[in-house]
């Protein structure tokens, strides 16, 4: 629970420290204008406002309590994952291509459960692409209805792919590909689509690279 913890606060205590720490320095050089200021402090209260959702949501899970599934729309739960990833993909020259049919079922989530899902999946995605040609580094984020009851999404990034050893073991817990990794990150996302009776998996791209999928339950029309 503790690594999990530090893992999923990563992301938004960096943000905010680097918001805090670009108006800190626009105001000592006296060259700011005041909505630039109040857009990057807007900004970084969002991120504290995720983080307390995080910690939230670990202690609903101590206590045993059920996750809040409720109907949404995919589109909404995939903007504001990438609003948190936009840091990270202005900062490495990333374009994250959002490609959804119109008219998409809503899913039946804990809506803060498969936001985590897609912000890993896509930070994994813009890592991946960290050594590629710029022209390169786009990441695509699909979906489509696989039948009455499922809705598959994908994550694709354009990498250098996985070596095959590492398609059958990524998901296991502490096995990581990164130097700096934990390797709890896709076990924790495989957990959380099993625990919605879908499925997470992996499989390399014809074009290069390596695209991760799962699948979540579309809204019932009785319900």
């Amino acid at each position: 629970m503790a690594s999990s913890l530090a893992h999923e606060l990563n992301q938004p205590l960096s943000a905010i420290a680097n918001y805090c720490a670009g108006c800190i320095k626009r105001m000592q050089a006296g060259n700011y204008r005041f909505e630039d200021l109040l857009a990057a402090m807007q900004k970084a209260a969002d991120q504290a406002e995720r983080a307390g959702k995080i910690i939230r949501r670990m202690r609903d899970m101590v206590k045993k309590s059920d996750p809040k599934r409720e109907p949404i729309s995919l589109a909404e739960l995939v903007d504001e994952a990438r609003a948190f990833a936009d840091i990270e993909a202005q900062r490495t020259g990333t374009q994250i291509v959002v490609e959804l049919p119109e008219n998409l079922p809503r899913i039946v989530v804990d809506r803060i459960m498969i936001e985590q899902v897609l912000l890993n999946l896509v930070k994994n995605g813009i890592e991946a692409m960290n050594s590629v040609p710029f022209d390169r580094r786009r990441l695509f984020i699909q979906a489509r209805q696989t039948d009455e009851r499922m809705l598959e999404v994908a994550v694709a990034d354009q990498g250098h792919g996985l070596a095959e050893e590492d398609v059958e073991r990524i998901f296991a817990p502490f096995y990581t590909t990164k130097p700096e990794g934990m390797g709890i990150g896709l076990a924790i996302c495989r957990s959380i689509i099993e625990f919605h009776q879908g499925r997470l998996w992996v499989e390399p791209r014809r074009e290069g690279g390596t695209v991760f999928r799962f699948t979540v339950p579309i809204e019932e029309e009785d319900e």
